[in-house]
């Protein structure tokens, strides 16, 4: 490619330019008076000043421009071109940028369908194999659940232990495959929501009762704070996911004698509904990744090993698809903040997850299939 040199030409040659006048007239039309040859060269350097900055001001203003486009081009702005008036360096430069990012373009939209593609794959992987081993796991359970209860014939006390192992890790099993197959359809997108009016306070209740009795075992304390709230729309089969899904984590993760608060309120516009305990926390540097697939923090693992690793996924997913929001804190601010925390352990931190939901009730989906875990 042929490089032209303009721009800096130009300062080049005024600048010359104004010099040679400068020395011609001092010494060929002024030759006597001093005085007069200090006013001209004082007013040849001042215009040429002048000039050269006028020069170099429109040359920086355009490298500003440059430069700022540049940067939205790092962030990964590659929607746009450069529009090219100048046939100079500049004009060059923008060319060549030009030419940069229609590659990078091309490049990442490549990149982008390629990612799509294989998350797809994936993703359909996921939820065939989920959904073929929902059957014999659902007749290995059957089949357990008729043996301990006699009707095969007697069995003893000892091969009733063992059946129930058996019946709880299919449990788990189970389990671990709903939340696949939920995850897949959140990820498809072909889940749906389906609002009617719901007493959310009901649900909230229900979800708790599931877990009094491991509430009981770990004396655990727990507070309820409602207001009177109006029945709104809510995907109730939804709505029970969430509750459920928080409530196990304060439960499950709270020491003995620990308290888990349940606050559901009404403000201007939302629901707002507040879940904590101190309990152990999350680790400050591992909370990036808390409403992420797969993942469980290091201090949980040594409290209870098993775990999906997918609840908060999925309840992040139906809040926000819902038209609500959700969001945590950790260390949960308002046990430390209480002058009679009962000190249970030096890592009893706590964790608050907070929600709100439209008054207006949560955002109809269509889709093929409802979430199940």
């Amino acid at each position: 490619m042929k490089i032209k040199i303009n721009l800096s030409d130009k300062i080049l040659l005024i600048l010359a330019g104004f010099a040679t006048i400068f020395v011609l007239t001092a010494i060929f039309v002024i030759k006597d008076s001093l005085q007069q040859v200090l006013i001209l060269g004082a007013v040849v350097y001042l215009l040429s000043f002048l000039v050269a900055y006028l020069i170099s001001w429109r040359f920086s203003k355009k490298i500003i421009k440059l430069i700022y486009r540049i940067e939205a081009m790092a962030a990964g702005d590659l929607s746009k071109k450069f529009t090219i008036t100048e046939k100079d360096e500049i004009g060059q430069l923008k060319n060549a940028l030009n030419e940069l990012v229609s590659r990078l373009r091309t490049g990442v939209a490549q990149d982008v369908s390629k990612h799509k593609e294989l998350s797809r794959a994936k993703t359909d992987f996921v939820a065939l194999a989920s959904h073929q081993l929902r059957t014999p796991l659902s007749i290995i359970k059957w089949y357990v659940d008729f043996l301990i209860a006699g009707d095969a014939g007697d069995v003893s006390e000892e091969q009733k232990k063992y059946l129930k192992e058996v019946y709880v890790s299919n449990e788990r099993l189970i389990e671990l495959v709903n939340a696949l197959l939920d995850v897949s359809r959140i990820d498809v997108g072909t889940f749906s929501i389906e609002p009617e009016p719901t007493n959310i306070i009901k649900k909230a209740d229900m979800a708790i009762q599931k877990f009094l009795p491991e509430i009981d075992e770990k004396q655990i304390k727990l507070e309820r704070f409602y207001d009177k709230l109006p029945i709104i729309n809510l995907d109730p089969r939804l709505t029970k996911i969430v509750f459920e899904n928080l409530i196990s984590n304060a439960v499950k993760y709270v020491p003995k004698n620990g308290i888990v608060r349940i606050e559901i309120k009404k403000t201007e516009t939302n629901i707002y509904i507040k879940i904590s305990d101190n309990g152990c926390g999350i680790p400050k540097e591992q909370q990036p990744q808390i409403f992420t697939k797969l993942f469980r923090a290091d201090n949980v693992k040594k409290i209870e090993s098993v775990g999906t690793g997918l609840g908060l996924y999925i309840v992040k997913a139906i809040i926000e698809k819902s038209g609500g929001k959700i969001w945590f804190q950790s260390p949960s601010l308002e046990f430390l903040a209480q002058k009679d925390k009962k000190i249970i352990d030096k890592n009893s931190n706590g964790t608050t997850f907070f929600i709100t939901i439209p008054l207006r009730g949560m955002k109809r989906k269509t889709g093929t299939k409802k979430l199940s875990s």
